[in-house]
């Protein structure tokens, strides 16, 4: 995957599939790992958001973002909850989330990285008809505070992933049971 001035280069079937999410639901984001085919450097995290081209709209120029990683453990498994807030200079706060599955290598990248990196990128896209396109990225700080978080929040994740008997694994149970206690993700609006 390709980043830079259009975004990550994201195949056609996953686009497409976003853009029918924020048609039915709204505000969708997922978070992804990527890592040069050569590149020996551990994968970089991105976190792409996809929403309606008024609400992409509503973000753009200098905004702020804010961040929470949330781990939920179930009867099925864990569940580990990436919420945000957009807080545009003007203008009204975009939230959203994603949630990230320890038991596929994307999702485990995707919080080792949150661990490890000292900036996260956020992709923007604006759906378009039945697809994306790219809008713009920004690249937030990602405090010590926060990566030490994460690696706690994936040493848990992992240690129930293995806790948890086999054949009662199941992802989409899990989510079920955790999506009772989500709150919107209301964050606090970053200082000055």
């Amino acid at each position: 995957m390709t980043e830079g001035t259009k975004g990550l280069d994201l195949p056609e079937s996953v686009r497409r599939s976003i853009a029918s999410a924020v048609a039915e639901r709204g505000v969708q984001a997922r978070a992804i790992s990527t890592q040069g085919r050569s590149s020996m450097k551990p994968p970089q995290g991105h976190v792409i958001v996809a929403a309606a081209k008024d609400e992409i709209d509503g973000i753009r120029g200098p905004a702020s973002i804010v961040r929470q990683l949330e781990f939920y453990k179930t009867h099925y498994g864990p569940v580990v909850r990436l919420a945000f807030s957009v807080f545009p200079l003007e203008g009204e706060m975009m939230t959203g989330d994603t949630l990230l599955n320890i038991s596929q290598a994307s999702g485990d990248a995707a919080i080792s990285g949150l661990g490890r990196q000292k900036s996260i990128y956020f992709h923007f896209y604006e759906t378009d008809e039945n697809d994306l396109a790219y809008a713009f990225s920004k690249e937030i700080n990602n405090a010590k505070e926060q990566r030490d978080d994460a690696k706690k929040i994936l040493r848990m994740a992992r240690e129930t992933y293995q806790e948890t008997p086999e054949e009662r694994r199941s992802f989409r149970s899990a989510v079920s049971l955790a999506e009772r206690q989500f709150e919107p993700p209301e964050l606090p609006e970053p200082r000055e």
